[in-house]
C-alpha cells in the first residue's frame, strides 16, 4: 500500500473546493449569447402596490385592516373583537379603517341576540365597520332584521374579504 503525503491530500482538497466554487458561479450566470436586453422603460405596472381608498367615514386613515370571523366559538369571536378594538385604540379612530367580516358560524356574533351586541354597538360608534355575509344569512334562514343594527349585509363574506385585499387592505384572522 502506497502512502499518500499530507500535502497531496491538501492540494486535492483545495482543487475540489475551488472547482465547486467556480461551478456554483456558473450555474446561475446568463450565457454570453443570451444577455438580457437593457430596458429604458422606467414604468413597471406589475410593481405597483395599490394604496387603499379611505372609506367615507375614515378620510384620513393610513391603515386598512380586515378582521375575519367564521368561527361559532364565543372565545374565537371575542378574540377577533379584542384584536380589532386594540388596533383601533392603538392608532386612534381617524388613522385606521377596520372592517370585521363575519360569515359561516361566525355570523352569529352579529345577531341582535348575541352576547357581543352591546360591544359591537360601541365599536361601531367608534368607527369600526361590521359586514355580514348574505350567503350565510340565506343558508341560516335569517334576514337583515336578525342582525345588530350596526352590521351591513354584503353579498358574500369571502367575496368582501377578497375585494378588500385586492384594494390593498391587510387581512387578519386571529
Amino acid at each position: 500500500m502506497t502512502k499518500v503525503k499530507p500535502t497531496a491530500i491538501k492540494s486535492i482538497t483545495k482543487a475540489i473546493i475551488a472547482s465547486a466554487i467556480i461551478a456554483s458561479f456558473n450555474v446561475h450566470s446568463t450565457p454570453l449569447d443570451k444577455k438580457p436586453k437593457a430596458s429604458t422603460d422606467l414604468f413597471h405596472p406589475e410593481r405597483i402596490v395599490k394604496t387603499p381608498e379611505a372609506p367615507e367615514n375614515k378620510p384620513f386613515a393610513e391603515h386598512f385592516v380586515i378582521f375575519h370571523i367564521s368561527s361559532g366559538d364565543a372565545f374565537a369571536q371575542k378574540l377577533v373583537l379584542n384584536n380589532a378594538q386594540n388596533l383601533a385604540n392603538y392608532y386612534g379612530p381617524d388613522k385606521v379603517a377596520i372592517e370585521v367580516v363575519a360569515y359561516g358560524p361566525g355570523l352569529r356574533a352579529l345577531f341582535k341576540e348575541s352576547s357581543n351586541s352591546k360591544r359591537i354597538a360601541r365599536m361601531a360608534d367608534a368607527g369600526i365597520t361590521f359586514s355580514a355575509c348574505a350567503n350565510t344569512m340565506k343558508a341560516m334562514g335569517r334576514d337583515k332584521s336578525s342582525l345588530n343594527k350596526h352590521a351591513e349585509v354584503v353579498p358574500g363574506g369571502v367575496v368582501r374579504i377578497m375585494e378588500l385585499q385586492e384594494a390593498g387592505w391587510s387581512y387578519i384572522r386571529p
